[in-house]
């Protein structure tokens, strides 16, 4: 699984069966107009394809045929049933605009089932923030909580050209160099499963003439991904972490990989509230839209953004061996505080400047 030959290959053979997948379904989308309705956030005045994560998802079960050797069969279902609840949600999502309450039900299943079927219940976290031990019931809850937030929080920030692509992609990285000292070789192939997929498709997103949307299908679809190695490595007990940290910091890697969206989820909806609207009422006032307004470029915002999310998981993966665990900790919440303050005085002083134009 480590070797280099095999991760090229499986990379390359993905990437080529993603660009030919997406291509098709691309076409078959333009044949028979099935295009989604329009989101008050969208940019494109033009019908575009807006729902590549069916592509995902079908690749993403090919992909796990390959990695079946290193992968339980359990493990495998539970992926394949939860995510294909998942896609055909944002499917239906992007043509139709689901209400948002029943969107919230079927996510709640999904990722109840998996939480529960590939035992990823939150279970201890090793005084991380002052909490042990957890109830069954409450763990359960509290996980699936955990996993309806990153989906949603996650499909936020899908809102320009290249950011939830660049961004997995980084994420997705990440999370392998964890696999890869845990020696989880099943999950250590599905990141780079996912990172053919998702540089599979970039080139469609980026392109004038052959762009393409991973739409929610998508977006929720690697947002419940990221969800599900976010507590494959929280409930993790391999040896090697207690040699190397305090197992109380464990959480922190999937927070830091997961910073952008907490940051942007977390300032949005505190801006919205103070200012009298619904939290979840839809706006261009993400962090995505202030970036743009100052680069005028979806690539440059995209790529400024993503090099702030790999300058933080640098960063903290350095302080984890040389700071306690305390002041690690601190450090994650003081500057995830800070950046909301700062984006919100950014959004209030973008809303003054842009009602008098």
């Amino acid at each position: 699984m480590y070797s280099f030959f095999f991760i090229f290959s499986y990379f390359i053979v993905i990437s080529v069966i993603g660009i030919i997948t997406i291509n098709s379904y691309r076409r078959f989308i333009i044949k028979y107009r099935i295009y989604g309705k329009a989101k008050k956030r969208d940019f494109h005045k033009q019908p575009i394809p807006n729902s590549c994560g069916v592509v995902f998802f079908f690749v993403f079960t090919l992909g796990l045929i390959i990695l079946e050797p290193f992968l339980s069969g359990s493990d495998i279902l539970g992926l394949i049933v939860s995510c294909f609840v998942i896609c055909v949600t944002g499917f239906w999502d992007d043509l139709k605009i689901m209400s948002p309450y029943k969107k919230l039900f079927y996510q709640v299943i999904a990722v109840g089932f998996i939480v529960i079927h590939n035992d990823l219940v939150i279970e201890n976290l090793n005084g991380f923030i002052g909490i042990r031990e957890l109830s069954p019931l409450l763990g359960t809850i509290f996980t699936t909580f955990i996993g309806v937030f990153m989906i949603n929080s996650f499909n936020l920030i899908d809102g320009i050209d290249g950011l939830s692509g660049i961004t997995s992609i980084i994420s997705f990285f990440a999370f392998s160099i964890i696999f890869w000292v845990l020696d989880f070789k099943g999950y250590f192939g599905v990141c780079f499963l996912l990172i053919a997929i998702i540089a599979a498709y970039l080139p469609f997103n980026f392109s004038t003439k052959r762009k393409i949307f991973m739409g929610d299908s998508g977006s929720m679809f690697i947002g419940f991904i990221l969800f599900v190695m976010s507590m494959l490595v929280v409930n993790s007990s391999a040896p090697i972490l207690n040699h190397l940290f305090n197992p109380a910091i464990i959480p922190v890697a999937p927070l830091c990989i997961f910073i952008l969206p907490i940051i942007d989820s977390a300032s949005i909806y505190l801006y919205r509230l103070s200012i009298g609207r619904s939290p979840f009422s839809a706006d261009k006032f993400h962090l995505h839209h202030i970036f743009l307004l100052f680069t005028k470029s979806h690539l440059v915002s995209s790529l400024a953004i993503s090099a702030f999310l790999g300058s933080c998981i640098i960063v903290f993966s350095l302080l984890a061996f040389r700071i306690s665990t305390i002041q690690l900790i601190s450090s994650y919440f003081i500057l995830i505080f800070s950046l909301v303050i700062l984006i919100n005085i950014a959004r209030v002083i973008l809303k003054k400047r842009l009602s008098k134009l």
